[in-house]
């Protein structure tokens, strides 16, 4: 499991203009990967609550819900403290792991994907560019819902939902298909 981090933007802060060009290039193709998926990545903001925006988005259709779902995910790992406890790095004691967690952009890690994916009662399926998508799959039963995120440059989370989902509301069910080449 990864420790929290904390990030806070840095407005007015402007990136080298290559390595912007790059994220560009790279988001292109990130999306050309998802699009012939028949899915779209819809971008949450950038403040270190990412993950708890995008869940908000996926679950409810609102971003800006982020909080509640910090919140949740936070009181789970404390009420659950013996199955995630073992996995805080650097020394770090528990309750102020949990604390710093609790912090409006605080970074996800690892803990809080489990986390969330327990509490909402959901799996999740992490997009990553040009790399097998990763799941986390808590729920085997047919008919579980799939949160779908896309994950960005190992900082930053968005939504991703179907092309034709216009985010008005829960992310539409996502059923991909997987062909098999016959030879």
């Amino acid at each position: 499991m990864v420790q929290a981090k904390h990030h806070k933007s840095k407005p007015g802060k402007q990136p080298h203009q290559a390595k912007k060009h790059g994220k560009q290039a790279d988001m292109t193709q990130f999306r050309a990967q998802v699009d012939a998926l028949g899915l779209k990545i819809v971008q949450v903001t950038a403040d270190g609550n990412c993950f708890f925006r995008a869940l908000a988005d996926q679950l409810e259709g609102n971003e800006d819900e982020h909080g509640k779902y910090r919140s949740m995910v936070v009181q789970y790992i404390l009420k659950n403290r013996e199955m995630f406890e073992p996995f805080i790095e650097d020394e770090v004691p528990f309750e102020e792991y949990c604390q710093t967690m609790e912090n409006d952009g605080t970074w996800a890690g690892h803990m809080e994907l489990q986390a969330a994916s327990l509490v909402t009662r959901s799996n999740i399926c992490i997009h990553r560019s040009m790399s097998p998508r990763w799941y986390i799959r808590n729920f085997e039963k047919p008919g579980s819902r799939m949160i779908h995120l896309s994950y960005h440059d190992e900082e930053h989370y968005n939504s991703v939902r179907l092309r034709e989902d216009h985010g008005d509301g829960p992310a539409r069910p996502v059923l991909i298909k997987v062909l098999i080449g016959i030879t």
